[in-house]
């Protein structure tokens, strides 16, 4: 495995003409030059344009309609010529360090590395809170024993993962939207070890237009992706442990509907795990 092999950076862009320069800045400024930047403006009908053609000579730039997120992920894909690929969310940016502290734990046993995240509050323009990672090594377990933990924190933004290792799993499914990530990822916990930098090297952007900011469309999906892996061959379990992991995913689901005041979904979904025979 080539340690300095070029690293490929989608950044899909959805009317987010007000953040993606600034993703756009962190990954240019990486201490790791060795890279190529794939910017896929997504039907933007902001003035995203305008502010990617600022970037002509330093980016791949990618316009299209709107193929959604799945879209928009293959449209980058399709340009990447890297060893390593690596998305970053047009909101969210890189520490400079990122990309090279990253790489330098690639092995023949690890394919796909992560890192810590910060949480960065738009309105009050700081960080509010710092999540480090704590799954390295064989993670098949923690998608079972973990449900609905982010095992690869803040997912696509904060991970590098070889071509080879994508190729293999067969990369993101179109069918899923929010939870697209978390599949792929526990796909290829089955394929590879992984490692991750502890430090928060990737800013999570908090704002009102966050796509988890919908939970009943983000609690289906999670549901869908779920119900994939039962059904996976790889993934032959016991119904017991079935069974028990269904429990704890709805009963996180239960929680955050109480906790945005989702009374409704809250009741519904509260009998459902109550009152079910299954548990």
């Amino acid at each position: 495995m080539n340690a300095r092999g070029k690293v490929s950076v989608i950044i899909p862009n959805y009317n987010y003409a007000n953040y993606v320069g600034q993703a756009i800045e962190s990954v240019l400024s990486q201490t790791y030059r060795n890279i190529e930047v794939i910017v896929v403006n997504n039907g933007s009908t902001d003035n995203s344009l305008e502010v990617l053609e600022k970037y002509r000579e330093k980016i791949v730039l990618v316009d299209q309609e709107n193929l959604g997120q799945s879209g928009s992920r293959k449209s980058g894909l399709s340009r990447a010529t890297g060893e390593y690929i690596s998305f970053l969310d047009a909101d969210d940016f890189w520490e400079p360090e990122k990309i090279e502290r990253q790489i330098a734990l690639f092995s023949n046993k690890t394919e796909l590395v992560y890192c810590g995240i910060s949480r960065y509050d738009e309105v009050n323009q700081k960080i509010s809170s710092i999540d480090i990672p704590s799954y390295r090594g064989d993670c098949s377990y923690a998608f079972i024993d973990f449900p609905a933990v982010s095992i690869v924190l803040s997912g696509e933004s904060t991970s590098i993962f070889t071509r080879s290792l994508f190729e293999q799993v067969g990369g993101f499914d179109p069918e899923l939207n929010s939870s697209a990530g978390w599949d792929f990822f526990r796909r290829c916990s089955k394929f590879t070890e992984f490692d991750f930098v502890p430090e928060p090297l990737t800013n999570y952007r908090l704002h009102s237009s966050n796509m988890s900011n919908s939970s009943a469309n983000s609690i289906s999906d999670i549901r869908r992706a779920y119900g994939k892996m039962f059904a996976d061959e790889l993934w032959i379990l016991p119904r017991w442990k079935v069974h028990r992991t269904i429990f704890a995913l709805e009963y996180s689901f239960f929680k955050t509907y109480l906790k945005k005041g989702e009374w409704v979904a809250a009741l519904k979904t509260g009998m459902g795990i109550f009152f079910s025979k299954k548990y």
